[in-house]
């Protein structure tokens, strides 16, 4: 019994320490944090529109500081997820091509991290 209440009094006394400092680190994270979520979402529902058509394969693309994924069909350009009021050749202008991933390749989760990571460092320049 006093082991547990040893180590019940340790967390209290830490957890008054260094709880508000976890909190703003933790508030100052959410943000950031959810563009990556987002970001991922709207990966998935392009990569899985992507499947459905002949030839699938998508692209990433920045409008600002926000990512969109780009669905192609062959060569030509279907839709773009999330969805967005510009124009797909406004989107496309200036965008290498070559880096369309298509649905037939597997994307490695440790991939995808070496992107979100890029993508960060793009957001903070």
């Amino acid at each position: 019994m006093t082991r547990s209440r040893r180590l019940l009094a340790t967390a209290v006394v830490l957890g008054v320490r260094y709880g508000p400092r976890v909190w703003v680190a933790a508030q100052a994270l959410r943000g950031p944090a959810e563009k990556v979520v987002a970001s991922e979402q709207a990966r998935r529902a392009a990569y899985a529109h992507a499947r459905t058509v002949s030839e699938g394969s998508i692209l990433k693309v920045y409008r600002g500081e926000r990512a969109h994924w780009v669905v192609f069909t062959g060569d030509t350009a279907i839709t773009v997820h999330p969805m967005t009021d510009v124009p797909l050749a406004d989107l496309l202008r200036g965008a290498d091509l070559t880096r369309r991933v298509h649905t037939d390749v597997r994307v490695s989760a440790k991939a995808r991290l070496r992107d979100h990571a890029a993508t960060a460092l793009r957001r903070s320049h």
